[in-house]
């Protein structure tokens, strides 16, 4: 597909420094690996939606710059959303290095996005002259992976509380302990946080409702504010 760039792009060398996956290694041992890899690009405009051909789904995902979010689309055509990768957040990010079969995933920029798709292979295949990187990046994507593990956790543990007004406070409780604030900007839309929470837009938009008139919660668009904060202690 055009819209994929498979290239070695040397401007990309000075970003990867500061991901997550490249920690450890000089330039040019990260110029050696992105030679062989030959990872594809992709650009993706503010608000534009894209879905992944089978050939890339199974790819390990870095954000280079802006943020996106990563759904999942049923057979029905509903979207799920599996993770949101800040910007502030992009070095280092990355979605998978798991295989997914008949999934359709689905990428969604905030804004101005560039992204890197590296095939695993090229990490876990030794190449003889590349084997000693090819550890250090392995090492590096293990972290990564077990950061993703806590999300998911996190996700799982806001999916198993019963009402959506439980959904609601579990998911508040898990973003104000990451912040250490009672102030919190949801990275998502609306639409976006129904989905993950799994429940009914309009019923999100009730159940938030009540939250604000029990004086449990303020909120102006994806501005949220912690008034009674007994279940949302931290250290």
């Amino acid at each position: 597909m055009d819209k994929f760039i498979r290239q070695t792009n040397e401007a990309v060398l000075d970003l990867l420094g500061n991901q997550i996956l490249f920690s450890g290694l000089d330039e040019q041992e990260i110029s050696m690996f992105i030679k062989y890899a030959a990872p594809v690009y992709l650009s993706i405009e503010e608000g534009q939606s894209f879905s992944l051909p089978n050939e890339y789904m199974h790819m390990i995902c870095l954000v280079l710059s802006g943020s996106i979010s990563i759904f999942s689309v049923n057979y029905d055509g509903s979207r799920s959303v599996i993770k949101y990768i800040p910007y502030g957040e992009s070095s280092g990010i990355i979605y998978s290095m798991l295989e997914y079969y008949n999934t359709i995933f689905e990428l969604k920029a905030k804004n101005n996005s560039e992204i890197m798709l590296i095939n695993p292979d090229k990490i876990f295949v030794t190449d003889q002259k590349l084997c000693a990187i090819q550890h250090k990046i392995a090492v590096n994507l293990i972290a990564v992976q077990k950061r993703v593990l806590i999300e998911i956790s996190e996700h799982l543990a806001c999916l198993s509380q019963r009402s959506i007004k439980d959904k609601i406070l579990k998911f508040l409780q898990i973003s104000c302990e990451k912040t250490h604030s009672y102030e919190l900007d949801l990275p998502f839309s609306r639409e976006e946080l129904a989905n993950y929470l799994a429940v009914d837009r309009a019923s999100l938009s009730r159940s938030l409702s009540e939250l604000k008139k029990e004086n449990i919660i303020s909120y102006k668009k994806n501005h949220i504010v912690i008034l009674d904060a007994r279940s949302f202690k931290f250290q």
